[in-house]
């Protein structure tokens, strides 16, 4: 019987293949369709959480965002869309506020219980050149990265037991709850202003528009 001494570990380093397979499963969207310049902002993900939030919301969320920008304002009131557009940059910037506010507590939380590093994932980081062009679409990203940063800062508390299991997965939904609302609220927007440009007369979307902002 061999004793531990003669156990040999073989650990396999991710070398992207894991980051080909969420790039696989990258939510559609044809951005050919705007013709808007663009900034390009480097980005790098290490969480798989934040890596998958920003394939399956950031573009599917710029092109709703450019929909209500620009289709929706050729016919449409332009007091109209800047109401709305308005009521989603509240939306953006209070879940930004949220995120940056976990920061901190995360950040006092690690320092009260010695926490000096951080736990760091095998798999490579997702680097990402994300063409950004909108404020919301800036401020989206941003609370994506906020989601990537947070992520590590969980992990390693649950692994020095300063939060149990349960309470990781409640805050990581928590915390990711930030992104997907804002985007599934962007859709929301879109739709109903889709459904006023076929249903010309129709009410204000307004009401709907503040239900899916709360």
């Amino acid at each position: 019987m061999n004793s531990p001494t003669d156990v040999k570990l073989t650990i396999k380093a991710d070398h992207g293949a894991t980051n080909r397979k969420l790039l696989a499963r990258q939510a559609a969207a044809d951005m050919t369709r705007i013709e808007s310049a663009s900034r390009k902002i480097s980005l790098h993900l290490s969480s798989p959480e934040g890596k998958r939030l920003y394939l399956r919301c950031f573009d599917i969320t710029q092109m709703n965002l450019h929909f209500i920008a620009v289709f929706a304002r050729m016919k449409l009131p332009g007091e109209d869309v800047d109401k709305v557009e308005q009521e989603l940059r509240q939306l953006y910037e209070t879940r930004l506020t949220r995120l940056n506010q976990s920061l901190v507590d995360l950040e006092a939380k690690c320092q009260a219980n010695g926490i000096l590093t951080l736990a760091t994932y095998d798999v490579e980081p997702m680097l990402i050149e994300a063409k950004v062009y909108s404020t919301l679409g800036r401020l989206l990203l941003e609370m994506i990265s906020k989601v990537d940063q947070l992520m590590p800062m969980l992990e390693t508390l649950c692994i020095d037991e300063a939060i149990s299991t349960s309470q990781l997965n409640i805050e990581k939904s928590r915390i990711k709850k930030n992104v997907r609302g804002a985007a599934s609220a962007t859709r929301m927007v879109r739709m109903v202003l889709e459904k006023r440009l076929v249903l010309k007369g129709s009410e204000t979307p307004n009401p709907v528009i503040h239900s899916e902002l709360s």
